[in-house]
């Protein structure tokens, strides 16, 4: 990492409040934006020590679901929400765009200790973390903090978890007074609207889901972090040996709300259930594709879980009369580099799904006509 840039950044750091997270109540609920701008008036710019910091950014004590269930625990947890805003943060900056949190009434009123330990905390997150990619070590080692999952780390890694901490700790004063509230009321109610869904139906889709796949699920219940960006893509979900998978999740985008959370929460879990590279649908597919010697689409095994997932949930909500369209189909998923696998997913892997022919006769079937549409791709693609 960049050792220059991270002491100037220190610099800045130095004159800047740091102000302990919020301490959730026994109900659960956040402190209001006024009891948050007062305990900053009466704190000044006094810096708190480290150690009154740890529970709420980084200790597994200091989490607790907001709700229970018997697939999901859910969070609107305040220390993985800061790291979700600030990676944000980082990333616009990245690619010059403005901050999104920076701006607005709110921010102006903050003190500018507080403006100014958010803006080191994204520039630092924008030289290091923003710049890898969404699994890389640098990202895992902070996750794993923020949500208490223990993993090995080296002496690099240690330093550099406890720098992305004492940025974090940093910026979370203001995000805490201008965004927190608002972010938790609606991961709560995210999670509101999809528990009677999962109480109906969570059984019969996991239990459907297992059998397609062909694999049993590790450990329930999975771990979800509601946030409000999770990423390029909104969600994603990483398998930690030995102990829950971990799934963080947008609570604001419109396309992952309604009946569409209920198909999107299963399908990041089914990421426990499908990779690559390994396990009986990795299998399946080079097995069948060595047999009608066709190339592999990189993403097909992505494909599959898309529309698996999607057809059983159609299938779910369709029993009790109600109209579903899957979220590829609602989303032009299929676009790009995804468009080739479109139609041999729908014409072949489909009925599959549905029960009309066996798994290796639909995977036989879904390689040919993909080998096919790829034949037929290139040509056009020069």
């Amino acid at each position: 990492m960049p050792r220059q840039p991270i002491l100037v950044i220190l610099a800045c750091l130095a004159a800047a409040t740091a102000v302990a997270a919020p301490e959730q109540g026994s109900d659960g609920e956040p402190a209001t934006a006024e009891s948050a701008s007062g305990e900053l008036s009466k704190k000044g710019t006094a810096l708190v020590q480290s150690d009154d910091l740890v529970p709420a950014l980084g200790d597994p004590d200091g989490r607790r679901p907001i709700t229970e269930t018997p697939w999901f625990n859910f969070y609107s947890d305040f220390a993985f929400n800061v790291y979700d805003a600030v990676l944000t943060s980082a990333t616009a900056q990245r690619r010059d765009r403005p901050d999104p949190f920076a701006q607005g009434e709110c921010w102006e009123r903050l003190i500018q200790e507080d403006r100014s330990a958010w803006s080191a905390a994204v520039h630092y997150f924008a030289e290091t973390v923003a710049g890898t990619y969404d699994f890389s070590r640098e990202r895992t080692i902070i996750r794993a903090r923020l949500v208490g999952i223990e993993i090995d780390l080296d002496d690099d890694d240690r330093r550099d978890l406890a720098l992305s901490l004492l940025f974090l700790r940093a910026a979370a004063p203001a995000w805490r007074i201008c965004a927190w509230q608002e972010q938790d009321v609606a991961n709560r109610r995210w999670v509101a609207d999809l528990v009677p869904l999962l109480d109906r139906h969570a059984d019969t889709i996991g239990a459907r889901l297992e059998e397609l796949f062909g694999k049993a699920w590790h450990h329930k219940p999975l771990a979800v972090d509601l946030v409000e960006t999770a990423g390029w893509a909104g969600a994603d979900t990483v398998a930690f040996r030995g102990v829950p998978t971990h799934i963080q999740i947008n609570s604001r985008r419109a396309s992952y709300k309604d009946r569409a959370a209920f198909e999107m929460i299963f399908h990041e879990a089914s990421h426990e259930l499908v990779s690559p590279r390994r396990g009986p649908i990795a299998e399946l597919i080079a097995k069948a594709a060595e047999e009608v010697d066709a190339p592999i689409h990189r993403s097909l095994w992505h494909g599959v879980l898309f529309v698996t997932v999607g057809e059983v949930a159609r299938q779910i909500l369709a029993a009790e009369g109600e109209t579903y369209t899957p979220y590829t189909e609602a989303n032009g998923v299929f676009g790009g580099d995804w468009k080739v696998m479109h139609q041999p997913l729908f014409d072949h892997w489909l009925p599959f799904v549905r029960g009309e022919v066996g798994r290796e006769e639909a995977a036989r079937n879904l390689m040919t006509a993909l080998k096919t549409a790829m034949a037929e791709e290139k040509p056009n693609s020069g």
